[in-house]
Order: structure tokens, then sequence, then C-alpha cells
């Protein structure tokens, strides 16, 4: 009598290879839970950085009087808890402080062309908040600051735009884009 030759798997191939095999669904499972983690990570990135490059650029279309942005404020918008936080968009004084070396060129300007600049920024200030509040962002604020750069005189200023706000995962941990450009005066203000 002679023995086939049957071939096949025994219980333990088959055992350590549904093993192997399941470990390996696993760990595809939890790489989409990463992955949408992610995405919507760099969604959140995307939209403060689109929302920091837009703050820019309405400084630099007002360079002549860029310093009057600084400390611009938009609050805190879409907080999960509570009331939102005003910034100080509407709170613009009609007559604009001006940095120590901007007083003399304050002073040439007419009242109504300083209530224009004022009303302007204050507008551009409002619509960016407003923009803010439109991408979703938990906690989102806007935050500019602008610094005159040396020599002293030169008219050239470094705008820093930052926007915060906090991560929609678990913990809320705080979130954060800083945009700079230097501004120069093409006109000497």
């Amino acid at each position: 009598m002679k023995h086939k030759n049957e071939k096949g798997f025994t219980l333990t191939e088959v055992m350590v290879s549904a093993t192997i095999l399941g470990v390996g669904v696993m760990g595809m499972a939890a790489m989409q839970g990463v992955s949408i983690t992610k995405n919507v990570d760099a969604n959140d990135m995307l939209l403060a950085t689109n929302a920091a490059a837009e703050m820019i650029e309405r400084i630099e279309n007002s360079r002549q009087y860029s310093w009057v942005y600084n400390t611009l404020n938009t609050g805190l918008a879409n907080s999960p808890v509570g009331a939102p936080v005003p910034g100080n968009c509407a709170a613009l004084p009609v007559l604009i402080p001006a940095p120590p070396l901007d007083a003399k060129q304050l002073a040439t300007l007419p009242v109504g062309l300083q209530a224009n600049i004022a009303r302007s920024v204050g507008g551009d200030c409002t619509q960016w908040g407003a923009r803010l509040a439109a991408t979703g962002l938990q906690n989102v604020q806007g935050v500019v600051n602008i610094n005159s750069l040396p020599p002293v005189g030169a008219r050239t200023r470094l705008a820093a735009v930052q926007v915060n706000w906090t991560d929609r995962a678990q913990g809320n941990r705080p979130r954060s884009v800083v945009m700079q450009s230097v501004i120069v005066s093409e006109n000497g203000g």
C-alpha cells in the first residue's frame, strides 16, 4: 500500500497565519484613526495659515500706516464653553496712537484722515475676526504685532500675525501659527 502524498495546511499553520493577518488588520485600523486625526490637524493648520496670510496682505496693502495695526486682537471666537471674548477691533481710537518715531508723521495728518485710517484698520480687524470665526476653529484668536526695525527712522517694520486656537483632539492642546513679513513703506510713512 502506497501512501498518497497529500499536501495541505495543518491547524497550527492556519492559526499562525490567522494571527498574523489579525495583527495586520488591527494595525491598519489603528492607522486609519491616526490618519483621520492628522488630516483634521492639517486642515486646521491650513485654515489658520491662510487667515494669517490674509491679514499680512491687508497690512501690506496699507503699508504706509502699517504701525496702526500694532496690538490688534480679534478676541476669542467659537468657544465651546461660554460666549466669545471680544477683542479690540471695535475699540480702536479715532486718534491713532503712534509709536514715538511716527509721532511727527501723525501730527501732519488731518484729523479726518486719522479717523479714516482708524476706520479702515478697524474694518480690517473686524472682517478678519469674522473670517477667523468662520473657519470653525475652536477658541480661535488673531493677534497682530508691528515692530520697527533698525536703522532708526528707516520706516521698515516687522509685521507678526499670530493665529491661536485649540485643536479638536482630546486634551484641547493650544495651537498657534505665526506669519511674519517685513513691511517697507514706499513713501517714508
